[in-house]
Formats: structure tokens, sequence, C-alpha cells
């Protein structure tokens, strides 16, 4: 090999001529050649190279091997991920809290859960904000008589309502994205059932409170606004005209739907913690309404509606056309309205035409038919009480509305119906469009169920108060104050007719005002009222396929050709078994708590999840939630399908571990601190169990 330098630097300036700056670098060519000498001493010079390339080759064969380690790969992190997830809480380690605040901090504690988005759907769309997801927590546990006292804080009658509301909180739970909605109203029944054969000591409520209060009425509505009185420490007495408690309930709900004796168990419980309740006096007529304002520091109307409306309709006068309320109240205090073998047209649609329709089929009638301005479809009642009706029954006539009342020798002898085209008009309001097309029907009876109406002409008789032309009582509607101060009215003698748990809603906001009113404090300022979120409808899901054990517990009904000759009840409930498998179901939205509802995994499109749960009351637990980040594509369905908000995206960007068979995170890892940049990883976990002694 020779080195043949390029020319110097000299020699090139006098080539080429001197450079404008001084070079940095100057360039060498250098070629390389594999001659060797001539003759004798490149014979030598090649033999020695050979000899050193042997010498070198051979050292390197008996020496011992060496083995190059690269750094470890880190494991490639998809463009999807959204950092790694945890569990806020999970059942078995962490409790679902329950809303048990006082009745006059109920609506602030309301209204902060839903500003911070953690207001159960249920418990939102209650009327009353009954905590159902408490109940159902309680209850699968075993608590029943916990979740019976949870649940009397708000809707005041459990054991009533279990049978008659129309649970507006089971129209929004989520449950019905997946499958079924949970039975929150049978459990409230079967919390009731527990309570009763297992009931705790009474002791009355302490009086703290100088100031007493009147309650004109035991409905629901006066019964709710007793019960937070009372727990506020004031002397409560209820008046009830009526000779037993219950107002409407007692009067207008039917047997069939809601046993006398349940009534009455949950009316005296009241009572025992301190009501008291004053029945067969009638106020307006046995007692002036200014006696109970003289006597008493507060007054509070919930006297309900006492009159149904009728129709200015030719032969409407007959002699056997009736109110709804007037034959419901027959039907209920002596189990006749004297139909027997007759036969009975009813005009409505409502819930209360359905209720007088099968109770006619109950004392006698022979036949019965119902007829409504609106489809089949469209009936305002509830769709599960006409199906009842029908089963049993009932005739629907829907799509017709009444024309005239035949009569002959002023008796009802028929019915004409016009036939209806359209209910509402294109701006939604009340505006019934008929055909020329007419009906006429037989009948001897004729009930009209189009709504109700107060009566308090009697009521407010020689006093302050005064009634507007239509003979209702001005009320504020907003504190439910009267033009006389330190009256007070709420129920449905204010909202109209509507249902049970309406009444103890505006029976609570009464309490609050009454208190506000008999503390010297403004009955507006600063109050917090309820909210009224609105939460997403959900249709009816596919359940081919579903497993039974995710379906809801079916209540049985007493046979439909049996139930309709008498008033035994028509649900005949469920088991204790079956409210704790019903109650497990709940899937306790917004609680933060991992409940083990497996939705996350079912979501999930790569399987990268695995939930396990065991259901023993008492001892419910998630025992396993295993995340597999090497099938993770980080999509992000499972923290949004998860119905609690336990399972959540973290900050976290750096991840411990460094290969794939590390990369599973189990509850524990889970379970981690969300806190800061790293997860940990279940492997340096476990090796941390592994050097603590």
């Amino acid at each position: 090999m020779a080195v043949k330098p390029t020319p110097s630097a000299t020699d090139r300036r006098e080539q080429v001529g001197a450079p404008i700056a001084t070079p940095t670098q100057v360039p060498i060519s250098v070629s390389v050649a594999d001659e060797f000498p001539q003759g004798i001493a490149g014979f030598a010079a090649k033999a020695m190279s050979l000899v050193t390339g042997l010498g070198i080759t051979a050292r390197r064969a008996i020496a011992a091997p060496k083995t190059l380690s690269y750094p470890r790969e880190k494991y490639p992190i998809s463009p999807r991920w959204r950092g790694p997830l945890v569990l806020r809480g999970v059942l078995g380690r962490e409790g679902i809290d329950l809303i048990d605040a006082p009745s006059v901090d109920y609506n602030a504690t309301i209204d902060t859960l839903h500003r911070e988005q953690s207001l159960a759907p249920c418990v939102g769309n209650c009327p009353a904000n009954v905590d159902a997801r408490g109940q159902n927590y309680l209850m699968a546990d075993g608590h029943h008589i916990a979740a019976y006292e949870l649940v009397r804080d708000r809707n005041i009658l459990p054991g009533v309502l279990g049978r008659i509301c129309h649970h507006p909180c089971e129209s929004v739970c989520r449950r019905l994205q997946y499958d079924e909605a949970v039975a929150i109203r049978p459990l409230h029944r079967m919390a009731y059932e527990a309570y009763q054969s297992d009931r705790p000591a009474i002791e009355s409520f302490p009086l703290t409170q100088q100031a007493n209060i009147a309650i004109i009425g035991s409905g629901p509505s006066g019964l709710a606004a007793a019960w937070d009185l009372m727990k506020l420490g004031y002397s409560v007495t209820a008046y009830e005209k009526d000779k037993t408690p219950g107002g409407a309930l007692l009067t207008g709900v039917p047997a069939y739907r809601l046993p006398r004796e349940v009534l009455a168990s949950e009316i005296a419980n009241i009572v025992e913690y301190g009501l008291d309740l004053r029945c067969g006096i009638e106020i307006g007529k046995d007692v002036p309404i200014d006696h109970l304002i003289g006597e008493y520091d507060a007054v509070l109307i919930a006297a309900g509606l006492q009159i149904s409306r009728g129709l200015p309709i030719p032969g409407a006068n007959a002699k056997g056309v009736r109110g709804a309320l007037e034959f419901l109240s027959d039907v209920n205090r002596r189990q006749d309205a004297d139909v027997k073998g007759k036969r009975v047209m009813v005009i409505g649609g409502g819930n209360v035409a359905v209720d007088v329709a099968r109770c006619a089929l109950r004392v006698g009638a022979s036949e019965v038919r119902l007829a409504c301005l609106e489809a089949s479809n469209e009936m305002p009642c509830h769709p599960w009480e006409i199906e009842e009706g029908l089963d049993e029954g009932v005739i629907a006539m829907c799509g017709n509305g009444p024309e005239m009342v035949l009569e002959q020798d002023g008796l009802v002898v028929g019915m004409r119906l016009r036939e209806c085209l359209s209910v509402f008009d294109a701006s939604g309001r009340f505006n019934p469009v008929f055909a020329d097309l007419f009906t006429d029907v037989d009948c001897d009876v004729v009930v009209f169920a189009i709504g109700q109406a107060p009566d308090l002409r009697d009521l407010v008789a020689g006093s302050d108060l005064v009634l507007t032309e239509q003979g209702l009582l001005p009320v504020d509607g907003s504190v439910l104050s009267t033009q006389q101060p330190g009256v007070f009215a709420c129920g449905e003698v204010v909202t109209g007719p509507g249902s049970a748990i309406g009444s103890i809603a505006s029976g609570h906001e009464a309490a609050i005002s009454i208190h506000r009113f008999l503390a010297g404090q403004s009955l507006l300022a600063d109050r917090v009222f309820r909210p009224v979120p609105t939460f997403p409808k959900y249709g009816q899901a596919t359940l081919d396929g579903v497993e039974s054990a995710r379906r809801r517990v079916e209540m049985p009904l007493s046979a439909a050709g049996e139930r309709s000759r008498d008033f035994r009840q028509v649900e005949l409930g469920m088991t204790r078994l079956e409210s704790l498998n019903e109650s497990a179901r709940c899937l306790r939205c917004q609680s933060q708590v991992c409940v083990g509802c497996t939705f996350c995994a079912r979501t999930c499109p790569d399987f990268a999840i695995t939930v396990e749960r065991i259901d023993d009351p008492g001892h419910r637990m998630v025992t396993r939630y295993d995340l597999d980040l090497s099938k993770c594509c980080y999509c992000g369905l499972c923290a949004e399908q998860c119905p609690t908000d336990a399972l959540v995206h973290t900050g976290q960007y750096e991840l411990a571990f460094r290969s794939r068979e590390l990369t599973i995170s189990d509850i524990a890892e889970m379970r981690r601190d969300p806190g800061g940049t790293r997860a940990t990883g279940c492997d340096a976990l476990r090796a941390q169990e592994r050097v603590e002694p």
C-alpha cells in the first residue's frame, strides 16, 4: 500500500494563484494499492502478511465469545392513546354515598349533585328526588329496613307508592340502554314488607320549636309536609273530614291496586312519630278555618280535589250520569256502585277512567266500555293500566268523543259517540277535530272521567281567603303561599290533577316555606329550588340473547278472569330473593364506584377487559378487574359506557413497564393514585410485594 501526497499548498498557489480567503480544509488525495516489492523481498512481505492474518484468526478462535446487548425497545403506544385508565372506586372497598340531607337542605344537595354531574337519572327524574340508587344499594346488601327508612324521608309512603306510583324514575333508568329498567317501584313495596315484618321501635320526634301547625287534609301532600315539619321539631295537627285518613288514596285508588291495610299501617306509623291526626272534622263546616288561623302559627291547605268535571252536552243531567270521583268513592267505601247487571260507558282516557272501568267490572257491571278522543297509542293513561283492563274485559272505543247522552223518561239508555280525527292542532293545543260519523251505544250508566276540580267554597267561608271565578285558590306557585299571611297550600289543590309522588314533592316545598315563615326568613331569598334536569330516554332494547340473570324480575299477576270478579291484588309482589337479585341489577349510576356491571367489557371491541364480582348479600364486591394494554386500541368506549363514572382516563403519559408481557393492569393497578405522570404497571407492584418482608 502506497500513499501519494497531493501537491503542497505552495505548489497550488503557484498553479491557481493566491486564495481569496484562508482555506479551512486542505483536500488530500489518497490512493491505496496492494502491490508488493518485486523479488525475494516481495515474497517475504506476502508470507508475513499471511502469517499475521492467520495469527489474528487463531487468537479470535480461542478467545471467549462476546454477546452484544442492545437496549430493550419500548412498547409502542397507539396514536389514539388517551392516557392510562384508573378506577375511582371499587365495590367492596368503597361504599355508595346516600342522599340523606335534612329536608331544608335537600334541594341544595340535589342541585349540587346535578351541577357536578353526579346526580343519578332515577333520582333526578323523580319529582321528590327519592334516592332510588341508595335504596337499591342497601337492599342488594340485605338492608331492607334501612332502605325503607331512606326512601320514606322523601317518599313518605313507600308501601303505598310501591304499588301505585307511575315510576318516572324507571323511564330514565340507564339499564334501558342495555336490557330492562330496574324495578324501582316494586322494590319500594319489598322494603315496606320487610319493615312491617321486623319493624324497629318508634320514638316520637322531639318538640324543639314553640310554633304549632295545622294541616287540612291527610293525603300524600299533607303527610309529606307533616313529616318534614315534625322532624324540624314542630307540633303538627292534621284534620281529615272523613272518618278514615288517606284522602284521595283512600277514596280514589281502587283496593285491587292499594290494599287498605297498607295505607292504614303507613299512616299509623306517621302518627306514632308524633302527628296529631283528627278525623271526622270538616274544616269550614265543623270548624271554621278562621279558628285554625287564630289558633295555629301556620295553616297548610292540602285538601286535594273533591269534584269531577262534567260536559255540557245534551242529556248530561239524566239519571245514571255520574262523576268519576263519586263513582270511585262509592266503590271504595262500600264495594258497590249500583251498576250490578248494568251496561256502563266510561268517558275518558286517563288513569282515573281506566280505574272506573275496571272497578265497574268488579262491582257487577254486565258490560263496560271506555270511549276516549285519543287513538289507542295516544291514550294519556299508563300503558300497563289499559293493558290490564283489556285483559279483564274492558272494551275500548278509542278515537270517539261524546256527542250526547241518550235518555228516555229521564233515564240513560245510551251514548252517542262521534268519531274524532285528531285531538291536538299543529301547535300542540287541545283542539279536537271530529268527523260526521256517529255511533250509538246502548248503556245504562255513563261515568265522566275527564278531570277533577277543587271545591273550596265551604272551606274558606267566613275567612279573608278569596277564590277566583273558577273556584280556585290563588297561590304563589313557587313558595306555595296564599294572600293570607301564614296560610299555605300544596298538592293537587295547587297543581291540579297529577301523581301521588308529585303531590308529595309539593308537600316538601310547602314545609320549607312554612319553616322559613315561622323562622322569620324570606320565603325566596337564598332559597334553592330542586333542579328539573332532562335525561335521555331509551327505547326498548333488543332482548334477544340477553341472559336471564340480566333480565328484570317479572311481576306475577293474578289471573285476569279471576281478579276481575273481586278486589284481590293484581300485582302479587316478589320474593325476598328476587328483591336481592333485582336490586343488584342497579348500575349505581354516577356513584364513581365500579360495581362490576361488565358493560365496559361488553363494549370493548378488542376484548381487553375482564371483570368479575360476587353478589352475596352483605359481601358484594368486585373481585377482578384486568385491563390488557397489549390488546387495547385506546378507543375510550369503555370509559364512555361506564354508568358510574368510575372508569376514567388519567393525565398520566409514561409507562414504567417496557415489554408486552407486562402490560396487564390488575385491580390493584387500576386503583392506583391517578396523580403524577407515571403508570407503574402491575409488574412493579408485584415486584414491590416480593421485596417487602
